[in-house]
């Protein structure tokens, strides 16, 4: 999931489907593995709850 900023435009951060920070959030849509990679690689932050990075093999 990918999280946005107030303006819908930015993004804040990425997270993992199930994350209980991205539902409290209220600003994720659904998002590929590819939308999630390439938000990670672009510098989005990843959830230090969930940490996405790691789930999806970017960090051991």
């Amino acid at each position: 999931m990918i999280q946005y900023g107030l303006n819908r435009r930015n993004l804040d951060a990425v997270h993992v489907g199930g994350c209980w920070a991205a539902r409290k959030s209220g600003r994720c849509r659904p998002a590929t593995r590819e939308q999630a990679v390439d938000a990670l690689r672009q510098q989005v932050p990843a959830c230090p709850h969930c940490r996405p990075d790691t789930a999806l093999g970017l960090l051991d």
